[in-house]
């Protein structure tokens, strides 16, 4: 089987009107059709594997900070599930781990004890 197109099958299924305002969404999807152009991820004509390139990329912070720690989760999350490429699954689950290691620091009474300092 021939691996999902990151744009088409796992961004447009997650980035929805229901999850992103319209301003935001457009922006959003911008980015990732000039992602796809850049990095050539895409399984049209692409290489798949390349969403690895793209994910740890500056361009993909830039597009979690756009949409948030939450929707950057669930993006992983279908990542890691559809696709049978083992680099960007590893990829994917190295990202997810990192966000849960710093959603517990942040989460810490340490930082939030320091928090409330302020």
């Amino acid at each position: 089987m021939s691996p999902p197109d990151f744009l088409r099958h796992i961004a447009n299924k997650v980035l929805t009107p229901n999850t992103l305002d319209p301003k935001r969404l457009d922006e959003v999807r911008k980015m990732l059709g000039e992602a796809e152009n850049k990095y050539n991820f895409s399984a049209y004509g692409g290489n798949p594997k390349k969403l690895v390139d793209y994910l740890l990329s500056p361009d993909f912070t830039e597009l979690v900070f756009i949409i948030g720690i939450d929707l950057t989760k669930k993006l992983l999350e279908e990542i890691i599930n559809d696709y049978d490429i083992e680099e960007v699954k590893n990829t994917a689950k190295k990202l997810l781990d990192e966000i849960d290691g710093y959603k517990e620091i942040e989460n810490s009474d340490a930082i939030l004890y320091n928090k409330n300092r302020f």
